[in-house]
């Protein structure tokens, strides 16, 4: 059974104080939960091929450093209790970016470590549909059963975030920060909302892309997703990988 969940939109809404809504009924009023401020990492050379990338520790180009400047500016008012990434350099290069106003430490979390393509990794789209007719078709229309060849299975993916989110939900009553990839921050709301791995095609996430996800204990929220308003022209082109 999918988790308590509440999709919260905030219109105007100002960074502070979670308002928590109970699965069960009614307001709780305002009390400190987690708040997790769950970014994507800068854009690659990678990226901008447009290219399968994984476990490729790849560093963030020009735009991509400039991205993650502008999120760090953006986030810098903040108070942070933890600055969490993907062990991968473009997600640490970013969290750090985020982190240094700070004066802040980045801990990598394997757990948010992005998903091992295996044979796909450094691949275009195209290239895969023609390499691996079925395991695409799958990825396409049911990727909850793929397994990239060479690499791992979605639902390990799903399953080792799960717990990381677990962890993290254990650990802190206060915000942090954690940066990841595309996938898995896609893999990350589904698991937030109760969606099916299926889910992660109707769920964008740009680079340099800021979400907010609070929980209280019982119930996950997104409060926010793929806001791209701090980007103000560094906005990346869309990537079909």
């Amino acid at each position: 059974m999918p988790p308590a969940c509440r999709l919260v939109i905030l219109n105007g809404a100002r960074w502070g104080d979670v308002e928590i809504t109970s699965s069960i009924g009614g307001r709780r009023g305002r009390e400190r939960a987690l708040e997790l401020i769950l970014l994507r990492h800068g854009e690659t050379e990678f990226n901008r091929a447009d290219v399968f990338r994984g476990r490729v520790d790849l560093p963030l180009n020009r735009r991509g450093k400039r991205q993650a400047r502008a999120a760090a500016d953006y986030l810098s008012d903040l108070s942070f209790q933890a600055f969490y990434s993907s062990p991968l350099r473009r997600s640490m290069e970013t969290a750090s970016a985020v982190a240094e106003p700070h004066g802040g430490r980045v801990e990598p979390l394997d757990r948010f470590i992005d998903v091992d393509y295996g044979e796909w990794s450094g691949k275009s789209v195209e290239e895969v549909r023609e390499g691996w007719p079925d395991v695409f078709r799958l990825w396409v229309e049911d990727p909850g059963k793929v397994t990239f060849p060479g690499g791992e299975s979605l639902q390990a993916v799903r399953r080792r975030l799960r717990e990381g989110l677990e962890e993290l939900a254990d650990r802190h009553s206060g915000r942090v920060l954690l940066v990841g990839h595309k996938l898995i921050n896609r893999m990350i709301i589904c698991i937030v909302l109760g969606l099916s791995t299926s889910g992660i095609w109707r769920v964008d996430q740009s680079n340099g892309a800021i979400n907010v996800i609070s929980h209280d204990g019982r119930v996950w929220m997104l409060r926010r997703m793929n806001d791209t308003a701090h980007l103000k022209g560094l906005e990346s082109a869309d990537q079909r990988t």
